[in-house]
């Protein structure tokens, strides 16, 4: 049984912290994403712990396929595309 819920968007199902506030995300489309939360966190104070390498690399992933840290920031799958790097 799968703990992740049926939703109308794409998942992530796999997040792996890079350097540079960068993550490698993989979608349960297949695909693999190369997501640059950099300008978010400059400029949103709300992800100010985001700014903390250590804190950073602390991600998951929610049931609905979002990442997420301890504290409470999330990113909604859906608002991934704007941060992707081609």
């Amino acid at each position: 049984m799968s703990l992740a819920a049926e939703t109308p968007w794409p998942q992530v199902v796999k997040a792996t912290p890079l350097e540079q506030y960068q993550l490698q995300v993989l979608l349960n489309s297949g695909e693999q994403w190369l997501i640059d939360l950099k300008p978010l966190i400059q400029r949103r104070d709300a992800y100010w712990r985001l700014r903390q390498d250590r804190y950073f690399r602390q991600v998951g992933i929610d049931p609905l396929g979002a990442l997420c840290w301890p504290e409470g920031e999330d990113l909604a799958p859906e608002s991934l595309i704007r941060y992707r790097s081609l």
